[in-house]
């Protein structure tokens, strides 16, 4: 069920020079928010509300990760305890996971950690977990808030899940992309989340792809290459694209599907990564 409501800002925090994150009070969109899906936040001045992914959500509360590009997201990185926001949701098809105990590899790249964190969280308990988180350099890498836990005690959860970091300058973690420091985890997966943005899962898509046609060793890969390709054209993705309504009455975010144009906001977010015509996009 989508809720449209006025929450209450609890916090606003800026956590790196793009990064920031709110937390509100919105004991609907709380309790019936699950990982993968996202809100729309009205900013002030525009007409179009800004789609953001939930980062963490439980104990009546909401966390936004927003990535601070523009002037809505700046709008919303300068909000003060207290302040109202209008906003409705949650929205968008969801990330599933096995019914069964399983190995789940989770691989964000930017400010696609925010989803992947909450989807950590919810699957801890029942499964075996590895988060990677890629930035360009250690001082865009994304550090949840001290009081986070506090406010939304779920989160807590994260401390058994295994957390990796990878940055491109090598400046912290593993030396590489998220992508290149999953590659040691792919053997071990049984299942694969992908969120980040579209050049990197491209470029997920295409290695698996290479990988089937030209059979020759997957780079830093430990297993038999069909097997890492199959893993990884079988994952599930979430797309960060434009959105103007975010309900489905526009197409502003479709995007090329093996089974026609889809509709970001309403057919996803999540998506199966083969079922995406990434040439396309």
């Amino acid at each position: 069920m989508m809720y449209e409501l006025s929450a209450r800002v609890l916090s606003c925090e800026s956590l790196s020079a793009q990064l920031s994150m709110l937390v509100l009070e919105a004991p609907e969109i709380a309790g019936a928010a699950v990982p993968g899906q996202f809100v729309m936040v009205q900013c002030d001045g525009h007409a179009l509300r800004r789609p953001l992914g939930v980062h963490a959500a439980g104990n009546g509360k909401v966390a936004l990760l927003i990535r601070v590009k523009g002037e809505g997201t700046q709008w919303l990185s300068r909000r003060s305890a207290g302040q109202m926001l209008n906003m409705n949701g949650p929205l968008g098809r969801p990330f599933t996971a096995p019914e069964t105990r399983s190995h789940l590899l989770l691989v964000g790249g930017g400010v696609g950690i925010a989803p992947l964190c909450f989807l950590a969280a919810e699957v801890a308990e029942k499964h075996d977990v590895v988060l990677v988180q890629g930035a360009v350099t250690s001082a865009e890498l994304y550090r949840a808030p001290a009081g986070l836990q506090s406010l939304i005690p779920s989160m807590t959860r994260l401390d058994s899940v295994t957390s990796v970091t990878a940055t491109d300058d090598g400046t912290e973690g593993f030396a590489g992309t998220a992508f290149d420091a999953s590659l040691n985890y792919l053997e071990w997966a049984d299942v694969v989340y992908l969120c980040g943005p579209t050049a990197m899962c491209s470029a997920v898509n295409t290695l698996a792809c290479e990988q089937l046609s030209c059979a020759t060793p997957m780079h830093n890969a430990i297993l038999d290459v069909e097997t890492a390709a199959q893993k990884l054209l079988s994952a599930q993705v979430s797309l960060e694209v434009r959105m103007g309504c975010g309900v489905g009455a526009c197409y502003c975010c479709s995007v090329p599907t093996v089974a026609g144009r889809k509709k970001v906001c309403a057919d996803g977010p999540v998506f199966g990564l083969s079922d995406i015509l990434w040439g396309d996009i």
